[in-house]
């Protein structure tokens, strides 16, 4: 069902909107702040409340076949964790769209956002310990306010906008998120899978969205990198607008939320070979290797064409910093990165033996 993961792409879209505008509320400097339209906020506010109900919706499809969708709405909102987790976010979300309407207790909302933020992570993941709950919240919660403030700059940023005031508080900003998602990443990963099984979870729709979500976010480190040298060339050019290389940014990172999305509504690694009789192999996966089944196990083999990619990739990455030194347009470094990620991908793939 597309709907589901759809959904979830969006709630990932309205956290990071709420959340930028959050951020945005505490920044002191007037000429490095964002004052985004109320009804845009607003309307973000209220959308989190709706499509936050995927796991709902997809309760409600299993369930309704047989017992009436009426009377499987009542049961799953009122019986099972996912529906009463809902009904906690629902609530939270129109105390936090009041609190935005009347623009007062930024502190509040803050907290009641984040409220909301945790109670969508867990109800989406109940099989999940609390444990690992927390730390995918974490995960999230750093990605949301990260690309929720570049969100709200690529849209609204005003054409007087101080470059230098927002580089400065910004750099440092996203460096600790940088840390916070790849930090609580590796651990949220070792509470989905064995590592050991990376290798064969690539059979998986999971495994695939996950290695795309990695390789992917390695360019995007780059570019988290080079948002330290655009800090130091808007001190040194006041003119200076980089806007178009934080929107590059922007598109990476939408890409890692579109993967995020879909391995979070697919089997997760954990029993490959449940998933595989479930789900069948991904999509992509089963068109290069058809005659892998859910006895298969993959063993690492670095072939001529692998090493070929493993080589254009490194060039092709280090062209994004090039690019940025011979101030190309930033899509040349865009378009460097998704040929490092295609490179990358090619390398690994070429390298899987079953």
């Amino acid at each position: 069902m597309i709907l589901i993961p759809l959904l979830e792409l969006l709630s990932y879209i309205a956290f990071s909107f709420v959340a930028g505008h959050l951020v945005f509320r505490f920044v002191r400097k007037e000429e490095a702040a964002i004052r985004t339209p109320r009804s845009d906020v607003l309307a973000a506010a209220a959308s989190a409340a709706l499509v936050t109900s995927g796991p709902v919706i997809n309760l409600v499809s299993l369930h309704g076949a047989q017992d009436g969708y009426g009377q499987a709405l009542g049961q799953v909102l009122f019986q099972f964790t996912a529906g009463r987790v809902w009904i906690g976010i629902f609530i939270l979300a129109i105390t936090v769209w009041v609190l935005l309407y009347f623009d007062k207790l930024p502190v509040l909302t803050l907290l009641l956002f984040l409220g909301m933020l945790f109670l969508h992570v867990y109800g989406g993941h109940t099989e999940r310990d609390l444990m690992g709950a927390f730390a995918y919240f974490i995960h999230v919660s750093a990605a949301v306010f990260w690309v929720g403030v570049l969100i709200h700059v690529c849209f609204y940023a005003p054409k007087y906008f101080s470059w230098e005031s927002f580089l400065k508080w910004f750099t440092p900003f996203a460096i600790l998120l940088v840390i916070t998602v790849t930090a609580s990443g590796i651990v949220v990963m070792l509470f989905a899978m064995d590592i050991r099984d990376y290798g064969n979870a690539l059979m998986l729709t999971y495994g695939q969205m996950l290695f795309v979500k990695h390789i992917v976010f390695i360019p995007v480190l780059v570019f988290a990198v080079i948002n330290g040298f655009l800090a130091k060339k808007a001190q040194r050019d006041p003119g200076f607008r980089p806007i178009n290389w934080i929107r590059a940014q922007a598109v990476l990172l939408a890409i890692v939320f579109i993967c995020t999305a879909i391995l979070n509504t697919s089997a997760p690694p954990d029993n490959i070979k449940s998933a595989l009789s479930n789900e069948g192999s991904a999509l992509i996966f089963g068109s290069i290797f058809p005659k892998v089944t859910a006895e298969s196990v993959a063993t690492w083999h670095l072939s001529g064409l692998g090493v070929v990619c493993f080589i254009g990739f490194g060039l092709f990455l280090a062209s994004i910093v090039y690019f940025f030194k011979k101030r190309a347009a930033a899509s040349f470094a865009l378009a460097a990165a998704f040929a490092a990620s295609g490179l990358l991908y090619t390398a690994i793939m070429t390298s899987l033996q079953f």
